[in-house]
């Protein structure tokens, strides 16, 4: 169904007298219905001045009689001269041409072309003289039939004269029409229109306006009805807080005053008003913040009540918010503009870019994405019918949903469909600044330039500037936030997953809100994330602010699809390539019979026949490798591709391909000179090796070349063949086939992946197929070795120890259970010196969902060191338990913690979180519950104003005098949630601030709490989950 609508304006006559404001009014009535209601640009026709002649407005009506269907519905507006003739009782619409009756247009011709139209609706409203001769009296009908039964309508402006205005205004009639327009906030029929313009005309003794349905047979009884296309109710009713600070950006050496920010949510009325001091001229400047979602028409009448000044001085500024999806931009615009008759107006979003903040440099030729054989991947969905550009681009223009992850596994295709993502929003939004950050290469960057607390979005901008040396561009922090909340930079950052397992105490968690905080104005950012499946999956996130999918693996339809593209269509070819993936598909589920088919396999494989001069020969083989397991679906997949290379190309055997690899992720970190390829080459393989070699590889399906460096082709590939590396020094065989020696880059390694429950420790172990005395052997001769090294600083041993034994424990549960037993024999054999004696024992960032407990009873610690090891109070301890010379960080003791007092540990050193938790321990549990009394009585007591429990503002009040109250070293953040959770507080958000309340129902509790020590079953269950 089409709405339809047709403009007739006519200002300039041969015979008459010229008009004012008719064509005015037409355009105003078009962008009105076009901003707000279900009008379409395309769906419109307009007749001005010379072309709005007898002839071509007859020709028009024909046009709608052949074109409209009975789904559609036409709105007719005629703003010109009319006439009226006594002797035939007609009325006429004066044309551009018309001299006489003879010439005009008559009302009887315009309602039978209405009569012969199919439509189901028309609409008529005719501003001339004499324009009510068009119209009956009507009967009205029950809601449910207005939009049913066919109707045709008309408002007329006037029984004889229609008051002109003057060329910058709108004749009474209009202005009034759009003053219901502009007001509505809902849908609305013909008559509610018609009765509202009735209603302002009627003390008007000179013009009365009329509507009724026409004298034809077509119409029916039913009505048309303006339906809103984007209600203002969708529009959240909100202020933006930042824009005194993007006035300064703006004019750093101004001076800027706040007027007033004033709101009236009833009434929707809101906005904020600086004014700018200019000295020297001695002449002021207005900025004025229209909310998003306010009445503009109320707005304006009580800022000329209220501010008439800033409409006196010609010199206002006003800063609008865009909508996403908004169309008519433009449009909008003019409408503010004829209402409040600004200096200039702006879109804020838009003024942040281009007036507040450096020129980006964008390069606006190149894409991310350079592949030509490009399918779109499957995605987990309900729907099976969407596809994941149509869910990305309902995110795009959302709001206050500021991110969009992209998961699955390594290799999946997430980087590709993030990066044809961000070529489709450029090519819509040719000015996005778009910040793509690899995880991979700003690793480093972000580790060094690491300060204490959490990292937030911002650090990842600075260490990709950083990384490429380009901190001269650099946005300081405020003006990012700024430009990131406004929509003008979209983030993508690749493989969050590399932070996640290479930056320790990462937490994704302030991470992601750290986003959210850098969107909580104008709510626009957008930021695409990629990370691994089982590395998302780790997080418990809110999802109301984010969008997540997780790509599939190809099925054969979708295999087939991609290899067609590939080889633009050649049967051979796609027959060849499905045969050889079929060597590497795998079912989808144990459930189901489909087979799937990993991408990075199928791109292996379209690159490979894409490079064959001959027939393609399959080879059957078994996998015959001394590094890869036949017993792991990507080693057999690599053993393939590399044997396959070997007989193609006459390359390497596969192990020395696969040492190349090895030495390559390893000393190298997936990246080399290609000039240096050969040398490296013959450096992992210990001979030297043909130039003919050295070239295939630069072809090989695992490396790619940029520029002038090599690197894999899959980021996953670097930590893959890292793991072989570390199992083949842990792994004992009766071949004796093991690594012995250990150098730097294993310590390195061991440090930066090996922390407990990391993806890299599950790959290592799944190439350990035994766990006996032998490998425990192999553990020990490790440690000793880097123990006793006299080239390795002592806090390097301290981390690798950790992660060492963090990786032997990874194992030992896989063979045997979680147990005290279990675990504690393991710590015996790696750090047992003689009996109960323990030496140089490392425990870093020890913590899982099930405790690893240990039993030290009876046992010495001796240079020991403890940091970040939740279950340390769940272990065994005796009175015969020492801890001599050892370090306890990020530790803390509870009540149950039994056999340990404060006189077992000798000489070591702790921080004030285990300090403090032994002082409450010796306390005993009345002393705490004392404390706890106490530390209770003071925070609610933070509430308390003129002998009255009040709210309180969370910045000014609770949170700066918090630490005063807090000798317990409870965490603010867990303890607020525990009483919004336990519904003694309620957090509302004023100015875009936290204002705190205690609940009505616990406000009796605590008032005789505070008062005279009164617990009942509020504050005692306050009390039991503190205790906890």
């Amino acid at each position: 169904m089409s709405n339809h609508l047709f403009l007739i304006g006519v200002n300039e006559y041969q015979y008459q007298n010229n008009l004012s404001s008719s064509v005015k009014d037409c355009v105003d009535f078009k962008d009105v219905l076009l901003e707000k209601f279900d009008f379409e640009e395309q769906k419109v026709y307009e007749i001005y001045n010379e072309n709005a002649t007898n002839k071509k407005i007859q020709d028009a009506f024909r046009g709608y009689i052949k074109q409209l269907t009975e789904d559609d519905s036409l709105i007719i507006y005629y703003s010109g001269h009319g006439e009226y003739d006594d002797i035939s009782n007609t009325g006429y619409w004066v044309t551009h041409e018309g001299s006489d009756y003879t010439s005009y247009l008559p009302n009887y011709l315009i309602v039978n072309f209405i009569n012969y139209m199919k439509c189901k609706h028309v609409f008529l409203i005719s501003d001339a003289c004499f324009s009510n001769s068009l119209l009956l009296n009507g009967t009205f009908k029950k809601p449910i039939e207005y939009l049913e039964k066919q109707s045709r309508w008309a408002l007329t402006s006037a029984y004889n004269e229609a008051k002109d205005s003057d060329d910058v205004s709108n004749t009474l009639f209009c202005e009034t029409m759009l003053e219901f327009l502009e007001l509505t906030d809902k849908d609305f029929r013909v008559t509610e229109l018609i009765e509202f313009v009735k209603s302002k005309f009627e003390i008007n003794e000179f013009q009365a306006p009329q509507g009724a349905p026409l004298q034809i047979n077509s119409h029916k009884g039913g009505e048309f009805i303006f339906k809103i296309q984007s209600p203002n109710d969708n529009r959240k009713f909100k202020g933006y807080n930042d824009l005194s600070k993007i006035l300064k950006f703006y004019k750093r050496n101004a001076q800027f005053n706040e007027i007033e920010t004033y709101e009236d949510r009833t009434q929707k009325i809101g906005y904020s008003l600086f004014r700018e001091v200019d000295s020297v001229l001695k002449k002021f400047a207005y900025y004025l913040y229209l909310y998003d979602g306010a009445n503009q028409t109320k707005t304006l009448i009580h800022l000329r009540e209220n501010h008439s000044v800033i409409f006196k001085e010609k010199n206002l500024i006003i800063f609008i918010t865009s909508e996403k999806g908004q169309k008519n931009k433009e449009i909008r615009k003019k409408n503010i503009h004829d209402k409040f008759k600004p200096l200039n107006i702006f879109y804020i979003e838009e003024f942040i870019k281009e007036h507040c903040t450096p020129k980006f440099e964008t390069d606006t030729e190149s894409k991310y994405l350079n592949i030509s054989n490009f399918v779109l991947p499957p995605f987990k969905s309900n729907d099976k019918d969407i596809k994941i550009n149509g869910v990305f681009n309902e995110w795009f223009e959302s709001i206050e949903k500021p991110i969009f992850v992209i998961k699955g596994t390594g290799g999946i295709g997430k980087t590709t469909i993030a990066q044809y993502l961000a070529d489709n929003l450029l090519e819509e939004n040719p000015d996005l600044y778009v910040l793509f950050i690899d995880s991979v290469q700003i690793k480093d960057s972000l580790l060094k330039n690491k300060k204490s607390g959490s990292i937030n979005i911002y650090h990842f901008y600075e260490a990709l500037l950083d990384t490429y040396d380009n901190n001269e561009e650099k946005l300081s922090e405020e003006l990012f936030k700024i430009n990131l909340d406004a929509g003008n930079i979209l983030i993508i950052i690749d493989g969050l997953d590399e932070v996640i397992s290479k930056i320790s105490n990462f937490s994704v968690d302030e991470f992601i809100e750290s986003i959210k905080t850098f969107s909580n104005e104008l709510g626009h950012a957008k930021v695409i994330i990629t990370c691994r499946t089982y590395f998302w999956n780790l997080t418990d996130l809110n999802s109301n602010y984010f969008n997540v999918v997780e790509l599939e693996p190809f099925n054969e339809t979708r295999a087939r699809e991609l290899f067609n593209i590939s080889f633009n269509n050649d049967i051979k070819k796609t027959n060849k390539a499905i045969q050889i993936a079929s060597e590497f598909k795998y079912p989808s589920s144990t459930e189901e019979k489909e087979y799937i088919y990993h991408p990075y396999v199928l791109d292996i494989i379209q690159t490979i026949i894409n490079s064959e001069k001959e027939d393609i020969q399959l080879t059957e083989s078994d996998l015959t490798s001394n590094y890869l397991s036949n017993k792991i679906k990507t080693d057999f997949i690599i053993y393939r591709v590399c044997q396959r290379e070997k007989i193609r190309v006459g390359q390497i055997e596969v192990d020395k391909q696969i040492e190349f690899f090895i030495n390559f992720s390893v000393n190298n970190r997936g990246i080399i000179r290609i000039a240096d390829l050969k040398s490296v080459i013959e450096e992992s393989i210990g001979q030297r090796i043909d130039i003919n070699n050295v070239e295939a590889f630069k072809s090989h399906p695992f490396l790619k070349v940029n520029d002038q460096s090599i690197v894999f082709r899959y980021d996953f590939l670097t930590d893959l063949f890292k793991s072989i590396y570390i199992s083949r020094h842990i792994t004992y065989n009766n071949n004796n086939t093991f690594e012995t020696k250990i150098d730097r880059k294993f310590i390195d390694i061991i440090i930066e992946s090996c922390w407990y429950g990391s993806a890299f420790n599950n790959d290592v172990l799944s190439r350990v197929q035994q766990w006996t005395d032998n490998e425990f052997l192999l553990i020990y001769d490790i440690k000793n070795q880097v123990q006793n090294s006299n080239d390795v600083e002592v806090m390097i041993k301290r981390k690798f120890l950790a992660n060492l034994f963090n990786l032997s424990l990874t194992i030992n549960h896989s063979f045997k259970d979680n147990n005290i037993e279990s675990n504690s024999a393991i710590l015996y054999s790696m750090f047992e010196k003689n009996k109960d004696y323990i030496e140089f024992l490392s425990v870093i960032n020890l913590n899982s969902d099930r405790p690893v407990r240990f039993n030290f009873s009876d046992k010495s610690i001796v240079d020991g060191y403890f940091d970040n090891y939740n279950d340390f109070a769940k272990c065994t301890f005796n009175e015969r338990t020492q801890f001599i010379n050892c370090t306890i960080l990020n530790i803390k003791l509870n009540h149950s913690t039994n056999g340990l007092a404060k006189n077992q540990f000798i000489d070591c050193s702790f921080d004030s979180i285990f300090d403090t938790s032994f002082e409450l321990k010796e306390t005993g549990i009345e002393g705490y519950n004392e404390s706890l009394k106490t530390f209770l009585n003071q925070f609610f007591k933070l509430f308390f104003s003129n002998g009255r429990i009040g709210r309180q503002w969370e910045h000014k009040v609770i949170a700066p005098r918090y630490s005063g109250v807090n000798k317990l070293r409870i965490d603010y953040n867990s303890f607020i949630k525990l009483l919004r959770k336990q519904n003694v507080l309620t957090v509302s958000v004023e100015q875009g601030k936290n204002k705190f309340a205690i609940n009505d129902n616990a406000k009796e509790s605590i008032i005789k709490f505070t008062k005279d020590g009164t617990v009942d079953n509020i504050i005692l269950g306050l009390y039991n989950s503190l205790k906890k």
